[in-house]
């Protein structure tokens, strides 16, 4: 495997784990979401577990809406800031 985030090696191992991690962590979201009809779990201020310091900061329905487009909004402002 040949993927470097950052130029020292340890750093970088730990990032490969951590984004690895992150990525086999969304697909088991995202079929539990499409098993379960559970979409509740793909809420991006769940996922943060910010939820745990904010209690029921965006719990409704529209919430989930709403932390999806924050993570779509922080989506395009790493794109177009990470030239």
């Amino acid at each position: 495997m040949n993927i470097h985030i950052a130029k020292n090696k340890y750093l970088n191992s730990l990032l490969v784990l951590m984004l690895g991690s992150a990525i086999v962590h969304m697909v088991l979201l995202s079929m539990r979401a499409l098993v379960w009809g559970d979409w509740h779990v793909l809420n991006y201020i769940h996922i943060l577990d910010i939820d745990w310091f904010i209690p029921g900061l965006f719990a409704a329905p529209a919430g989930d809406a709403i932390s999806w487009i924050i993570a779509a909004g922080l989506y395009f402002v790493i794109l177009k800031s990470n030239k």
